[in-house]
């Protein structure tokens, strides 16, 4: 392959990344409504791009659970009825229960003293009420559990979960009570950590991903879920992610 010809396929997939993120962000922040049809003519002239790489983006989207594709029906905005809202949340328990259980099993104190740093700012968030700061740095805090719970398959398998369990995630967050429980239930999964009790973090985590489930069932029986600053998201798309914030 050329130089030139290396250099048109990696802006081609820049071009697909991007779309990728910004049809993400649309749908998590909620300016992009479930069940709502994606005109693809629309969307290419407003992102300007192609319609082949339009649909390249749509297909990452359909394997990430947020987008439908059907035939002769063109895509639209996945709908999570409160059945897959349950699957979801079971498979997520289950993993990331694992996941702090081996955390908790060899986790030292620079790892211990790392994840109180994230609480701390996770808890300041909650006081300013800075719902995208709180996916951040709750994101911060179990990406930093994954890397070292020494089972690369289970991290894959959570990180394939990751678009929908921050979707379900961000629509909970209109729930103030709920925000305010959030933070409590990670301090407790950190405190069972710190005090060398894998069994005990392991029902802590769980614990707090049942009472998501519940939480982002009530919201999503609301017409319309409130809707988060989409610039606002845009600062926090690494660790929406999966990935660790900045």
């Amino acid at each position: 392959m050329t130089r030139s010809g290396a250099a048109s396929k990696q802006q081609h997939k820049t071009v697909i990344f991007d779309c990728v993120e910004r049809l993400r962000n649309a749908i998590i922040v909620g300016e992009l409504q479930p069940g709502q049809k994606l005109i693809e003519a629309n969307l290419c002239e407003t992102m300007a791009v192609s319609r082949p790489s339009l649909r390249e983006a749509l297909r990452v989207l359909e394997a990430d659970g947020l987008i439908d594709l059907f035939p002769n029906r063109g895509p639209s905005v996945a709908r999570l009825g409160d059945r897959e809202i349950e699957e979801i949340h079971d498979v997520w328990a289950m993993l990331t229960g694992e996941a702090v259980y081996r955390f908790a099993k060899v986790a030292g104190a620079k790892d211990i003293h790392e994840i109180d740093l994230l609480a701390g700012r996770l808890k300041s968030a909650s006081r300013a009420d800075d719902l995208i700061a709180m996916l951040t740095w709750t994101n911060g805090i179990f990406g930093t559990i994954l890397a070292k719970c020494d089972n690369n398959l289970l991290t894959d398998m959570v990180y394939s979960l990751v678009a929908r369990i921050n979707l379900l995630r961000a629509r909970s967050l209109a729930d103030k009570e709920w925000r305010r429980k959030w933070v409590a239930e990670i301090e407790d999964m950190i405190t069972t950590i710190r005090t060398g009790t894998p069994a005990a973090a392991r029902e802590a985590v769980r614990r707090h991903i049942a009472s998501a489930c519940d939480t982002a069932k009530q919201v999503g029986t609301q017409t319309r879920p409130a809707r988060i600053s989409k610039a606002r998201l845009l600062g926090a798309t690494s660790a929406l992610a999966g990935g660790m914030p900045e």
